[in-house]
């Protein structure tokens, strides 16, 4: 009898602990459901307060929050932030086209003669070039002809063409029709130039590649001094055309543009100098 009872105890004990332990487990369980609603009873009245005429109320909706309000709420929420975007994003696209306005006012730009080549070269020759993109404006689409005349109002003869050694002595660009030298802002250089003589569409816009992010603006904007020409002035430039095997006499006579098939050249037999290289 004493053993068995000194067997039992222990078993007993363990049997009450094990049972006050779910019974703390049980209440501790209904504590977190109190909680749980309490939270979720207070998440309602947050809700209800944000959005409140935009979801109809229903019975009981305070009582048993459920999921559908919730996903209102958040839906309303991501409505909000998109407008909100969408605001900051026209706010900051408006700021940049202001400053690329601003930068645009400012620019100068000088056509390097053909005569003033060699101070160019003193000072860009180790320029790497780089070709801005196009971008769909009339300097890309145009026919080369007609920007070509457009070039000679705005900014006079090329600085060098294909004829350039019977004209000035040094060597030109036998497979180039026209080249425009420039310098913007006395310190950025640029380059346009035909891309297939008076067969081609737009021209050639490079630049130096330090300043790459400035490019475009300075391709659109020297689109928008072509544009603005009211007329062309007449131009002629020999071209030879490499593919095609021919060389042709082509130009703007005043009324019409022309383009005729001619003779090699004496003149472009000639050895151009390497004093005169630009390209990289």
């Amino acid at each position: 009898m004493g053993r068995g009872a000194g067997t039992i105890r222990p078993a007993l004990r363990a049997v009450v602990a094990l049972a006050l332990c779910v019974g703390a487990e049980v209440e501790a369980q209904s504590v977190v459901d109190v909680l749980v609603r309490q939270r979720q009873a207070a998440r309602v009245q947050e809700v209800m307060a944000e959005i409140g005429p935009r979801i109809p109320a229903r019975p009981g909706l305070l009582a048993e929050p459920s999921d559908a309000i919730l996903r209102s709420y958040y839906a309303v929420q991501r409505q909000r932030a998109a407008v909100r975007d969408s605001l900051a994003a026209a706010d900051s696209a408006a700021a940049e086209a202001r400053i690329r306005d601003a930068r645009l006012a400012t620019l100068r730009w000088r056509k390097v003669d053909p005569d003033d080549q060699g101070d160019f070269l003193d000072r860009f020759r180790e320029t790497y070039w780089r070709a801005a993109r196009p971008r769909a404006l009339p300097i890309d689409t145009v026919s080369t002809p007609v920007l070509r005349g457009r070039l000679q109002a705005a900014f006079g003869s090329p600085t060098r063409n294909a004829d350039a050694q019977r004209r000035y002595g040094y060597g030109g660009s036998e497979y180039v029709q026209f080249e425009y030298w420039f310098v913007v802002n006395d310190s950025i250089p640029l380059l346009a130039l035909d891309l297939d003589g008076p067969f081609g569409r737009g021209l050639l816009v490079a630049g130096d590649e330090r300043y790459g992010a400035f490019l475009d603006d300075l391709k659109r904007d020297l689109s928008r001094r072509l544009l603005a020409v009211r007329s062309p002035d007449p131009w002629v430039d020999y071209y030879h055309s490499f593919d095609r095997g021919q060389w042709y006499r082509t130009g703007f006579n005043g009324a019409d543009l022309f383009t005729r098939t001619v003779r090699t050249p004496r003149w472009s037999g000639r050895a151009p100098s390497d004093r005169w290289i630009i390209h990289r």
